[in-house]
């Protein structure tokens, strides 16, 4: 599952993900990247739309709600990356505030995503952000954070924004 929500130049992409090293991580990723507009191929109105650019191009923060999956604990690793640096998210930082409220610590970074915009040095991406538009979003990307730390309840997801209908 995918999910991606463009407020002007910025993008909010919500994933579930699978995370091989030494040991097997799985959960919810959050990424604020930059995003570009793309004019489409066929330069007639309505074929234009926007692009997520890579994490080393466009990179901003990240946020991993993530368990260990190969093993029988689960151990919970929620976690975020504020310090994205030459294309490379930068180490894992561990807060207590996020491990408690995992959903609630997320909607508030979202809320004031023209404030972690302008804390990340990324002025003109945080006046790009319409904040009535983003307000109205919020219940929609957390809809598919829930979605993405239980993909078995992908539906709720396809429910909430309007889809899979009868």
């Amino acid at each position: 599952m995918n999910f991606a929500y463009f407020n002007g130049d910025v993008a909010i992409v919500v994933q579930y993900w699978v995370e091989h090293y030494e040991e097997v991580d799985a959960g919810c990723r959050i990424d604020i990247r930059r995003a570009e507009a793309y004019p489409g191929s066929h330069h007639r109105p309505g074929a234009e739309g926007f692009q997520v650019l890579p994490v080393g191009d466009g990179g901003i923060y990240r946020i991993d709600l993530s368990v260990r999956v190969d093993s029988g604990d689960n151990e919970v690793r929620y976690h975020h990356h504020p310090t994205f640096v030459e294309g490379d998210v930068g180490p894992r930082v561990f807060d207590d505030h996020l491990s408690a409220d995992p959903l609630g610590w997320i909607e508030r970074r979202l809320r004031d995503l023209p404030g972690l915009l302008r804390e990340k040095g990324r002025p003109e991406l945080a006046d790009s952000v319409d904040t009535a538009t983003l307000d109205a979003a919020i219940p929609t990307v957390m809809s598919a954070v829930k979605a993405a730390l239980h993909p078995s309840s992908r539906a709720v997801l396809v429910h909430a924004v309007g889809g899979g209908g009868d």
